[in-house]
């Protein structure tokens, strides 16, 4: 449903794909990136990474890689860490080991992963927003989609146009 929103609204997006989804659907990888989409790295198993150690982190990061890479053919460039919207030293030795040399963070938090209504994360959306935030939404949650057409809307409203990581930080 959001590849079909962000497709009638014109709007890319990059998603942060968790391994275990990715390994589930694995057709979806494609799917993204035949839409104009980034995917990117977001583990394998969406643990809390402070929490864990170098060796746990690893290896996160490298089955997340390693399900990106049945899915599309490459580990494509974008990691972000799960459970923190901020790396540390751990999470940051681990993602270049595994070749990403940037863990990307965000700093808008709509909050979606705790469902609230689809009114509530339009307002976390733009009470943070401004030229060139990365906001973090999820799959999975159906307020999610509810408000993504109104986020879109209102971000455009605002002068403001949501592009993929790849346009964003060229």
């Amino acid at each position: 449903e959001i590849l079909a929103i962000t497709k009638d609204l014109k709007t890319p997006i990059s998603v942060m794909a968790v391994g275990s989804w990715l390994h589930a659907n694995p057709a979806i990888g494609k799917t993204i990136l035949a839409g104009g989409h980034d995917l990117g790295n977001h583990t394998y198993n969406h643990k809390a990474m402070l929490h864990l150690n170098l060796k746990e982190a690893q290896s996160e990061i490298e089955r997340g890689k390693s399900a990106i890479m049945a899915s599309v053919g490459s580990a494509q460039k974008y990691f972000r860490p799960s459970g923190t919207p901020k790396s540390n030293a751990t999470i940051r030795k681990a993602a270049i080991a595994a070749g990403y040399s940037n863990c990307i963070t965000y700093d808008v938090d709509t909050l979606d992963y705790q469902d609230p209504k689809a009114s509530a994360i339009v307002t976390n959306c733009m009470k943070g927003i401004k030229n060139g935030s990365i906001v973090s939404l999820h799959f999975g949650h159906k307020n999610t989609v509810t408000a993504l057409p109104k986020i879109i809307t209102e971000l455009k409203s605002a002068g403001l146009t949501p592009v993929t990581l790849t346009n964003l930080l060229s």
